[in-house]
């Protein structure tokens, strides 16, 4: 028996262990809180980032996105309109004043020739009549006489007037003249120009003129075929009746900014009936003059709240709804001087600038809202404001991202 191991002979116990492949308990005790650690450092890392992005998303929407809505509902009062109203032409500040607008219009149709008859027809045309002398208006009467360069005579049947200048420029009106005899030598198949004879001798002379708007035409004497009486009336109903409707549409449609034509003010006189002869078949022409009383809608309805809202200071308004308007039997467009016979209950309608709403919201915070919109009264009775993004409380700096939305109190 020996008592010494043999050499290459290994007890377990004597082999050696790797370093790292076992730790101790109290070793492992040791590395845990580090990888908590650790853990903890991701997260917080993993988390910052995500506020990052979340910021950034924040403000890419409230840059793209960013906007605000105002609903704007103005002061608006419904009055009973007073039964008339006085206005005078090119009346100073403060009085209700009024324009005329003149226009001319010709219309052609054709019917079955009946017959013959003996005529004897003085030419007629239109007239534009021209005043250079001063801002007064000149009035003149019927039968004045124009005289056209070659002597020849023309009168108006109904008195005019020529209003005075403005800004420098000459007052027109437009009349329609007829030869002082019948007769083809007074066709004048060009435009010319006229003077006024009853100035000879006065300064009015040489700064009033006249000068045709076309061919004056029609005058006529000797034999000539006809129309059948009724085919004449039909002939000249529907001529005045498509004449009357485009005059009326003409003086809307060239109606000057900001200005209305009062409906119940256009006038419509027919000249006469010209007619001319194609194959077996009349051409009957005929030229209509319309004038119409042109007033400010602002003008007007400042007239009307001056009467009928107490505490009217002179803001601009306007009017809306239904309201009849018409002259006294007692006045004419021609007159410096009308009377308006009204009726209806329209609103009242405060105005205010959108733009300057915009510009008076930029940037402000929105717990302003309310006191800038008071700024804006009385034109302003109440206003709503939504801003985007919902967590936005400022409105955007760029004044075109602000919409102002006008909305008439619901009666």
């Amino acid at each position: 028996m020996q008592d010494v191991t043999p050499q290459n002979e290994r007890s377990i116990r004597r082999i050696p262990v790797p370093a790292g492949r076992y730790r101790t308990h109290e070793q492992q005790e040791d590395e845990r809180p580090h990888r908590r650690s650790r853990r903890r450092g991701r997260f917080m890392l993993l988390a910052l980032g995500a506020v990052a992005v979340f910021g950034v998303l924040g403000l890419l929407l409230a840059v793209l996105f960013a906007g605000a809505t105002v609903k704007a509902h103005p002061r608006t009062q419904v009055v009973v309109v007073p039964p008339t109203l006085e206005a005078q032409r090119n009346a100073p500040v403060g009085t209700l004043s009024f324009e005329v607008l003149s226009l001319s219009r010709s219309a052609t149709t054709t019917a079955p020739m009946g017959g013959t008859e003996l005529v004897s027809r003085q030419a007629s045309g239109v007239i534009t009549v021209s005043n250079s002398y001063s801002t007064a208006s000149q009035r003149l009467i019927a039968n004045t006489r124009f005289e056209a360069p070659d002597g020849k005579i023309y009168r108006i049947r109904d008195s005019i007037t020529v209003p005075g200048m403005s800004a420098g420029k000459a007052g027109t009106v437009s009349a329609t003249v007829y030869a002082d005899s019948p007769g083809p030598d007074y066709n004048r198949p060009q435009a010319s120009v006229f003077t006024i004879p009853g100035f000879k001798g006065d300064p009015r002379y040489s700064k009033f003129s006249a000068r045709s708007d076309g061919p004056i035409s029609g005058g006529f004497t000797g034999t000539e075929p006809v129309v059948a009486a009724q085919d004449l009336a039909n002939a000249r109903k529907e001529l005045a009746t498509n004449l009357e409707a485009a005059l009326r549409s003409q003086a809307t449609s060239q109606q000057p900014d900001g200005f209305v034509v009062l409906p119940g003010t256009i006038t419509v006189r027919y000249g006469d009936l010209v007619q001319g002869q194609s194959g077996n078949r009349a051409s009957l022409s005929q030229t209509a003059h319309a004038t119409a009383v042109m007033i400010r809608a602002g003008d007007l309805a400042a007239a009307i709240a001056s009467r009928t809202v107490e505490d009217y200071r002179g803001e601009a308004v306007l009017l809306a709804g239904e309201m009849s308007v018409s002259l006294a039997t007692t006045s004419g467009p021609q007159d410096e001087r009308l009377t308006l016979i009204l009726g209806g209950s329209p609103s009242v309608v405060w105005q205010f600038d959108p733009n300057a709403l915009k510009q008076a919201l930029v940037g402000k915070e929105k717990g302003a809202f309310q006191q800038i919109v008071e700024s804006f009264a009385p034109a302003i009775q109440r206003a709503d404001a939504s801003i985007r993004p919902f967590w936005t409380s400022t409105f955007p700096t760029n004044p075109d991202k602000i919409k102002v939305i006008i909305k008439e109190e619901e009666k």
